[in-house]
């Protein structure tokens, strides 16, 4: 399992554009780091169970590449979130949503679905733009996104500004996230890609 630190905020289209726009911001040196297109299908029981234990499972499709990803929700301290996941590169022929896959790689999903079948729920396609934030010896990585959440023929536009501490301290990780805040008036948004894209649908409460 692999941990992420990290933080995310609501923004708009044009929000987001301005951020991109930084060479420097209080003392953060900004670096553009390219451009990912990624496609993100997301499974789950009829009923959310993965979603109400508080886990996200998808395959996430970049360059060729395809990656499984069990993801919790984490723990929030201050806006910051801890989440733990485990991911597995997918090698052909194999179906994520088989017990005999699940078993294998991810046991934890079968101790909370309890029998009941897995489909696909969301598709989540991303425009993902990256920055580095740089000072002293900590290293943030910004990924802007320009997304879609997709149901079918229906497709529902949203942004996120995410904020993953690379290297150093969680103090530093909420002095970038102070004066982005101060800059740019920015929301904090605790719910994932998945919550969100579901409730965009009214697929589930919007509590």
């Amino acid at each position: 399992m692999g941990t992420e630190i990290e933080v995310k905020f609501a923004a708009s289209k044009k929000t987001l554009e301005r951020v991109e726009e930084l060479e420097e911001l209080s003392g953060w040196e900004v670096e553009k780091r390219g451009v990912l297109h990624l496609v993100s299908h997301y499974f789950d029981t009829p009923n959310f169970h993965l979603l109400y234990n508080n886990f996200a499972y998808r395959l996430r499709e970049e360059d060729g590449k395809k990656v499984v990803t069990l993801k919790s929700n984490g723990r929030a301290k201050d806006g910051i979130y801890i989440r733990e996941e485990q991911n597995k590169i997918l090698l052909d022929g194999e179906d994520v949503t088989s017990r005999e896959f699940l078993a294998e790689n991810f046991p934890k999903i079968l101790e909370i679905i309890d029998g009941e079948p897995l489909r696909e729920s969301l598709i989540v396609d991303n425009e993902r733009h990256l920055l580095h934030f740089k000072k002293d010896d900590a290293l943030i990585e910004a990924s802007l996104d320009f997304l879609y959440f997709m149901k079918g023929k229906r497709r529902i536009p949203y942004n996120e500004l995410e904020l993953e501490l690379k290297e150093g301290s969680e103090e530093a990780l909420r002095d970038a996230v102070q004066n982005l805040r101060k800059h740019f008036h920015l929301s904090l948004s605790g719910a994932s890609k998945y919550e969100m894209g579901l409730k965009s649908f009214n697929m589930i409460p919007l509590f």
